[in-house]
């Protein structure tokens, strides 16, 4: 039994986790900042260190006070150390680093997209190898062909906004409010049950006022881009009325799940029978997720999705995804801090 204190700080999420054996959550207090930022419409960098720095006490005095933790009870400490906004990254990373001394234990430094990964194994799946792996969120989406811990393959990339930041942007324009993504989701469920027909379904794609997204991507290609539907609604709310908010949202939502699928095709496509891990913040949506389902059983390939509760930031899949490494014997590559997304 390996047991594993872990720090998630990388954006707006301050969380400690404490796990066993990479897959069961024992304590896993979270401190979302929303609140703080929401009035931005964004995350402001600062703003989100000072609150790591002050939550991450309380955090951990949480979890003491209800485990008896001393040295030589936990087996290693890990901590996001990339990507990420990087002051808030080191706060994360030096109060994992004084753990880890205090209990003499070895320190893992995490990649925060392998994180996400490997959130399945919280669900008591095993991080299968080789695999596909998608990871959709705030600033990345991206699909990577998976063949060990750390070893990531970018099958493809945005081209300029990741799929979060554009579901931000699009409820900001929208006046829904922050964080986007749920803000959109519910705009777009609202509209759908205001008395959608099966007939107006069948023709969503006539009426959708939304350009197809590199509707001519090759398909040997993996390749993501949100900035050109962004323009294109922020033009279509020039001559805005509220009743086509909610439309506006569904419609976009609906160009934006489509061109996540038709990459997720082609990498499919490409890489015939392996499994796909599907990850990050945007696999909370409801829709996305039972699409993707849908593809998967087309491809009959399995589909991994952690928990809706994991799929955001949190320090339970830090703690997983270093146990990889763990159970391995393995060195983390990731041991400094950086804003860089890339693998070795």
């Amino acid at each position: 039994m390996a047991l594993a204190l872990a720090f998630e700080s990388s954006c707006d999420e301050t969380g400690v986790a404490l796990v066993q054996d990479g897959k069961r959550v024992l304590a896993a207090p979270l401190y979302s900042q929303i609140e703080e930022h929401r009035p931005y419409g964004g995350v402001i960098p600062e703003y989100a260190s000072r609150a790591h720095l002050e939550k991450f006490t309380l955090l951990l005095s949480q979890i003491l006070k209800e485990n008896a933790l001393q040295p030589g009870s936990i087996d290693y400490v890990a901590a996001t150390t990339r990507p990420g906004l990087v002051g808030g990254l080191l706060v994360g990373y030096q109060s994992a680093k004084a753990c880890a001394r205090f209990f003499s234990v070895p320190f893992f430094g995490v990649h925060h997209l392998e994180a996400h990964l490997a959130a399945v194994t919280l669900s008591g799946h095993v991080m299968p190898y080789p695999s596909l792996g998608l990871v959709l969120s705030g600033g990345n989406s991206v699909v990577y062909r998976l063949s060990g811990p750390g070893k990531a393959q970018v099958l493809g990339d945005t081209l300029d906004d990741a799929a979060g930041e554009a579901l931000d942007k699009a409820a900001q324009i929208l006046g829904l409010g922050y964080p986007g993504g749920p803000k959109i989701e519910e705009a777009a469920l609202r509209f759908f049950e205001s008395g959608i027909t099966q007939a107006s379904q069948n023709n969503f794609g006539d009426e959708n006022p939304f350009p197809v997204i590199l509707k001519s991507l090759p398909r040997d290609k993996v390749q993501f881009s949100f900035s050109g539907i962004k323009t294109s609604l922020l033009r279509l709310t020039e001559k805005l009325n509220t009743q086509d908010i909610d439309r506006l949202a569904f419609f976009f939502q609906e160009r934006v799940i489509q061109h996540i699928l038709q990459n997720v095709e082609h990498a499919l496509w490409q890489n015939k029978n392996l499994p796909l891990i599907a990850a990050g913040g945007v696999m909370a949506n409801r829709l996305l997720r039972e699409r993707l389902e849908t593809l998967c059983k087309k491809y009959k390939t399995p589909l991994l999705i952690p928990e809706k509760k994991y799929a955001t930031d949190n320090a339970a899949m830090v703690a997983a995804a270093a146990h990889l490494y763990f159970e391995r014997g393995l060195v983390s590559p990731f041991s400094q801090v950086t804003a860089s997304n890339a693998f070795p």
